[in-house]
């Protein structure tokens, strides 16, 4: 919870430093994936529907991170034009 008396600039660096670490939890969760799709794809007969479902996740993901990464760099100019 952010102090009752932060600045507007400390509120910004801190929703910053937040989408960060969502970033990286997110990155991470779709290395997990691509291991998880890349050991179903190895299998002698793998399950096409679970590869699928799971390659769409991953696709949703990586598109999250690309939208998370936007924003971060636009908060990120923000903070360095008024702070």
């Amino acid at each position: 919870m952010p102090p009752a008396n932060e600045s507007p600039c400390a509120m910004m660096k801190r929703l910053a430093k937040e989408l960060e670490k969502e970033i990286r939890r997110t990155e991470e969760r779709t290395g997990e994936l691509e291991d998880k799709i890349a050991s179903l794809q190895a299998q002698p007969d793998p399950p096409e529907k679970e590869i699928q479902a799971l390659k769409q996740t991953l696709e949703s993901l990586r598109s999250k991170v690309a939208e998370d990464n936007n924003s971060l760099a636009t908060l990120q100019d923000v903070i360095t034009e008024n702070c």
